[in-house]
């Protein structure tokens, strides 16, 4: 049995948690700065680095006070070192060498990216190697050839924005607010249920021409992402329809999104083969979108794995969960410098 102390501090969210072998989660305060940064339609990097460096040492405390260490408890300190903003991960970097100075323990630094797929070991599962990765977030949209700890190969990723940057901008263009993932999800849900559609049934909506197909001519063995266009399109058809319509537009734009991912999936599975499928990043919080998955899963006849929702955005339980990777098969992370870079996806 092993005993962890992490830190995430890659974006806006400050996180510490206390874990068993990378799988049960002790205690797990989390500080998001969503008010924080609501008024600007997106993160202040500098806003962000002060909230880390503020909240760091209490959130480190109320985990302290119920559950007292000492030196020599733990077995390892992880914290995020790549990729994030700079300044934020630099807080959580040096609060996490504090700690393991004072609790004599080893670092162990941690790719964003890896744990976000190492959480569904938060959900009672494991990443059964080899298998596909599919992360998807607010700064990332890739699928990775998972082959073992520490060996990960990318297979495709985005030409320009990732999905969870086009939610939040299509949130703005549509004066919804921040974070937009959420809001574009509920307008969509809102219109599909005024069609008489319910969940799971989104394909039977006969789709209107509003949107294009996002790389329709992409050819089948190239996996790539690219949400650019369509965020431009949206900002056009924006001006042509009236407010009453805003629902309609957040739907097949959503649908699009969703279809683009599908897709690549499906040419994934394809070239790579039929194996199992890690889904992951804060993306996977739309339930729309792992309704899709998991028949795109079930057709292809693989398993696909999941996290539960409060394990797919941002926070330091993954992380542990990535660390424990490399504690429990005897490896070093490549990973223990931090970085702005992405330096993910090696063979």
């Amino acid at each position: 049995m092993s005993l962890a102390l992490a830190f995430e501090s890659s974006c806006d969210e400050t996180g510490v948690a206390l874990v068993e072998d990378g799988r049960r989660v002790i205690a797990a305060p989390l500080f998001s700065q969503i008010a924080t940064h609501r008024p600007y339609g997106g993160i202040v990097p500098e806003y962000a680095s002060r909230a880390h460096l503020e909240k760091f040492t209490l959130l480190t405390e109320e985990i302290l006070r119920q559950h007292p260490l000492k030196p020599g408890d733990l077995d390892y300190i992880a914290v995020t070192t790549r990729p994030g903003l700079i300044g934020a991960l630099l807080v959580g970097y040096q609060t996490a060498m504090a700690a393991a100075r004072h609790f004599k323990a080893p670092l162990i630094g941690v790719h964003h990216l890896e744990a976000h797929l190492a959480a569904v070991r938060l959900s009672g599962m494991e990443i059964p190697y080899p298998a596909l990765g599919l992360l998807l977030s607010g700064g990332n949209s890739a699928i990775y050839h998972l082959k073992k700890p520490g060996s990960i190969q990318l297979i495709g990723d985005t030409l320009d924005d990732a999905a969870g940057e086009a939610l939040d901008k299509a949130a703005q263009i549509l004066s919804f607010g921040y974070p937009g993932g959420p809001l574009i999800e509920k307008a969509a849900a809102r219109y599909a249920e005024s069609r008489g559609i319910h969940p799971g049934e989104e394909e039977k909506l006969e789709r209107e021409n509003i949107f294009p197909v996002i790389l329709k001519s992409l050819e089948r063995e190239k996996i790539c992402f690219s949400f650019s266009g369509i965020k431009t399109a949206l900002l056009r058809r924006h001006a042509d329809y009236p407010d009453d319509n805003i629902d309609l537009l957040a739907f097949h734009y959503q649908e699009r999104i969703v279809e683009h991912i599908l897709r690549n999936l499906k040419h994934a599975l394809a070239v790579a083969g039929k194996l199992p499928v890690i889904a992951a990043g804060g993306v996977l919080a739309n339930k729309r979108l792992r309704r899709g998955l998991e028949k795109v899963a079930a057709f292809a006849g693989v398993e696909i794995r999941v996290p539960e929702f409060q394990f797919c955005t941002d926070n330091a339980a993954m992380v542990a969960a990535a660390a424990q990777l490399y504690f429990e098969n005897g490896l070093k992370s490549p990973y223990e410098n931090v970085t702005s870079g992405n330096a993910f996806g090696a063979a």
